[in-house]
């Protein structure tokens, strides 16, 4: 098992059309983000107006939350959904997708390549949960959290608005032993060579 944290001040921020983006990982590594040859990435934008136009990703699947605000999106000529704070929205990133906005809305989004298996769960305080083996496993919370790794005897304290990174070969329970924010859990499976 490798583990790896990537602090806010690592992580890398650029300008978008609707306001500012955190990317806090891509794979692999050395992945461009605006050649789309990445198989995932997350990142959390901030927004300067209350509208917005979605990115084309074709080729990809898009998980998309608030993290403070509220967050509407439109998928046109097939549905609407206002997310409350923490409420997943799972699409294709081919889809035509517009969203409104309050000015204080931070999002939390997980671009998937299509043909990989990808998952996100949202655990509080307490939850425990079972990762399954050969993933790359990322973990954030807005505020500080305690996470403990089963059959480890040292907890792990992660900063809050941080990203915890785990590769993992066999399974590997996890629990919450403290938050005040939710938690996050993407999962990424890699598939064999």
């Amino acid at each position: 098992m490798k583990e790896k944290i990537v602090k806010k001040e690592d992580f890398i921020t650029t300008k978008w059309a609707g306001g500012e983006t955190d990317q806090l990982a891509i794979y692999p590594e050395d992945a461009i983000f605006s050649k789309k040859d990445f198989l995932w990435r997350i990142s959390s934008a901030t927004f300067t107006s209350t509208e917005s136009k979605f990115s084309d990703f074709s080729g990809y699947q898009r998980y998309i939350l608030p993290l403070e605000g509220k967050l509407r999106v439109y998928h046109e000529g097939l549905y609407n959904r206002e997310l409350d704070k923490y409420e997943v929205e799972y699409f294709d990133g081919s889809w035509s997708t517009s969203s409104e906005n309050t000015m204080d809305c931070r999002d939390y989004n997980f671009i998937v390549k299509n043909g990989n298996l990808a998952k996100m769960q949202i655990l509080k305080e307490g939850d425990e949960y079972l990762l399954k083996g050969s993933k790359i496993v990322t973990i954030f919370s807005m505020d500080d959290f305690v996470l403990n790794l089963k059959g480890q005897k040292e907890n792990r304290d992660i900063d809050g608005f941080s990203l915890f990174i785990l590769e993992i070969d066999d399974e590997e329970k996890i629990s919450i032993t403290r938050a005040n924010s939710p938690v996050i859990i993407t999962e990424f499976v890699i598939k064999s060579k």
